[in-house]
């Protein structure tokens, strides 16, 4: 089905059998909030701190089994694999120099 880009901000789509094209408004997509934010919301929910970073470690893809987070560790997991996502980090990335 064609699209035609009608208003500014908005997206038409033909109508069937001629009817009136039908309008959906684009809606700017919003980076999701950051592990922080996260954290701080849950807190003023009522969860404890412990709580509130093992909820944000499973919400941002960690595992969350037989361990326990803190939001500095799970800013740092997150860092870390942005970085191997990016290539700028590999397997061998800081193990200690052996000497010959």
């Amino acid at each position: 089905m064609p699209v035609f880009v009608g208003e500014r901000g908005s997206i038409r789509k033909p109508g069937r059998s001629g009817s009136a094209a039908a309008v959906f408004p684009i809606r700017p997509v919003e980076p999701p909030p950051t592990p922080g934010t996260t954290f701080r919301l849950l807190q003023l929910q009522g969860l404890t701190p412990g709580e509130a970073a093992s909820l944000t470690a499973f919400m941002c893809g960690l595992p969350t089994t037989d361990l326990r987070w803190s939001l500095g560790q799970i800013n740092q997991m997150l860092f870390l694999q942005r970085l191997y996502g990016l290539g700028r980090f590999g397997i061998g990335d800081g193990e200690r120099p052996r000497p010959h």
